[in-house]
């Protein structure tokens, strides 16, 4: 999720000077220097909060090398920040919300300007107003937040990190991007479990960009490269002993007819659940070669795509538009078209499909990244592993903390 700023040309940054002091939401040195606004802002003290270019332009070939520039020169704008004495604390108290006035209101605009997250630099109003607004939803959603412009308990949090803590997030980031070499090519799934979000990438364009689901964060979802090589419509879950001991057989004990109900059987001493509406993979599930026996799958619940923070699994990912994913996965095969995934689908029997083009799968552990459209996203250590990283500072010690067992597969 991404905040609605956009990588601005001269004549934006001309209009919004403000926009230039703050690189951590729009990559717009280039522009403000261009028109000027650099030397204004630099005039009216704001100056160590204007990002500089780097000397040398990343290579626009390799999205490795341009992901640790962007994140170079936001690492650059939050140390100004710092340098500069931070950001304000913004006190807790009631909810503050459109319409709010007060000390408190005032402390959150000077906060969300530090940031760039609120652009007019000249306003010191004290009133929650609709400019104010849009910056709590833009804070909100580079965090990876509910956004619905209410500062409540999660999005003070938030405010009130310390930028020296961002600063820590940045640079995990930039020696996590560096020690695991992604050139991951043209074509390619990619899970950031820290988002959680997924894409999927063809000829080196992002073509789908939807919510995941991942691991809680007793159960974390591994981070791990593979291949996609087959997937499986109206699957069948067989329940991992795990989950079986703490949590199906406490209902079993409590409710004799919880198994004909949620069309669950013994099957060779494992509980199988059948295809359904009941069965939590829901209608597709695509498979691929790991130590931790997890996969990508469909839900029976798409209303929890919906949600802010999405740790919700047992160690897999499930995806939103998994069916969509299915015809993408198997758009080449001239056996498969649109019309015969449906007839399938809407059969409810289990059907395993080898995919003729194997599809490179990378499931990371971003917490800090530079969008697209060149703004900052943070998210909590929801995992841990940024912590562990820090505490260690050694490569491949992060996995065992946060990566699954290897047991039966978890849904």
């Amino acid at each position: 999720m991404s905040s609605h700023l956009q990588i601005e040309e001269a004549p934006a940054a001309r209009r919004w000077p403000g926009l230039c002091l703050a690189f951590s939401l729009s990559i717009v040195a280039a522009a403000c220097q261009a028109s000027g606004t650099a030397a204004q802002a630099e005039s009216a003290g704001f100056g160590s909060a204007v990002a500089r270019p780097s000397p040398a332009a990343p290579d626009e070939s390799r999205p490795a090398e341009r992901a640790v520039e962007r994140l170079r020169a936001a690492l650059q704008s939050y140390r100004s920040i710092a340098a500069a004495g931070g950001w304000p604390q913004v006190p807790e108290g009631p909810k503050l919300e459109l319409g709010a006035s007060g000390p408190r209101v005032e402390l959150l605009a000077r906060r969300l300007r530090a940031t760039g997250d609120l652009a007019s630099a000249g306003s010191q109003t004290a009133i929650f107003d609709a400019e104010l607004d849009a910056a709590v939803r833009r804070f909100q959603a580079r965090h990876g937040l509910e956004v619905d412009g209410i500062v409540g308990r999660n999005t003070l949090a938030a405010l009130n990190v310390p930028v020296e803590q961002r600063i820590d997030t940045i640079e995990l980031n930039i020696w996590r991007l560096g020690a695991e070499q992604r050139d991951w090519g043209e074509r390619y799934i990619a899970v950031n479990t820290a988002a959680p979000t997924y894409q999927v990438v063809e000829g080196g364009r992002v073509e789908v960009e939807k919510p995941a689901i991942v691991g809680r964060p007793g159960w974390p979802t591994p981070e791990l490269e593979s291949l996609v090589d087959r997937l499986e419509f109206n699957p069948t879950w067989t329940v991992p002993a795990r989950i079986l001991r703490l949590e199906v057989q406490p209902k079993i004990r409590r409710d004799p007819g919880y198994l004909a109900r949620n069309d669950m059987h013994w099957v060779k001493g494992q509980l199988v659940q059948a295809p359904g509406p009941k069965n939590p993979l829901g209608k597709v599930k695509f498979l691929f070669a790991n130590p931790y026996s997890v996969y990508l799958h469909d839900t029976n619940n798409r209303q929890l795509f919906k949600r802010a923070a999405r740790f919700l699994s047992h160690g897999c990912v499930r995806v939103a538009g998994a069916l969509d994913l299915a015809r993408l996965l198997l758009r080449d095969d001239p056996a498969w078209p649109p019309e015969r995934i449906d007839e399938v689908v809407e059969s409810g029997k289990t059907v395993r499909v080898e995919l003729r083009s194997p599809m490179p799968l990378h499931i990371v552990y971003d917490t800090a990244w530079v969008d697209a459209a060149g703004v900052v996203n943070l998210r909590d250590d929801v995992y841990g592993r940024d912590a562990l990283i820090a505490q260690t500072d050694a490569p491949g010690q992060q996995q065992a903390a946060g990566g699954c067992p290897a047991t039966a597969a978890r849904p």
